[in-house]
């Protein structure tokens, strides 16, 4: 299955305005705009929004090649604050690994700068069936 398909039919992404900017074999990058809901009580942007983006990437990137995988683990590092109204974006990039467990580095930028970084891991062990 086409991992824009995927994206498409993910109730999750849409409830955060995702978008899909990039999706090649083993890379993703997408994007969302941070509303007000997503705040923490500090005022900035909940981790787990910021996470969420990064996991929509890996998602993404890992399953891009046609195998159907899932995440068995994710580490991230949260390095600047994000507010409302800020755009981010995600990137996901297959590192290494095989057909059934791969390794991913995650990125998320705010204007062109790290502000959340971190890896995951897949794993799958049988194709997507296109449905029609």
């Amino acid at each position: 299955m086409d991992s824009l398909k995927l994206a498409e039919n993910d109730l999750f992404r849409k409830h955060m305005d995702a978008e899909v900017l990039e999706v090649k074999n083993g890379h993703a990058r997408v994007k969302c705009r941070i509303k007000r809901e997503f705040l923490n009580f500090h005022g900035t942007a909940h981790g787990a929004v910021i996470m969420a983006l990064a996991d929509f990437a890996f998602a993404l990137a890992v399953n891009s090649d046609g195998m159907k995988r899932s995440a068995v683990s994710i580490k991230a590092d949260f390095l600047k604050p994000v507010f409302e109204g800020d755009e981010i974006v995600g990137e996901a990039e297959i590192t290494g690994g095989g057909k059934r467990l791969v390794f991913c580095e995650l990125r998320v930028y705010k204007n062109g700068e790290v502000i959340a970084k971190g890896d995951a891991i897949a794993y799958g062990k049988e194709k997507w069936e296109d449905q029609p």
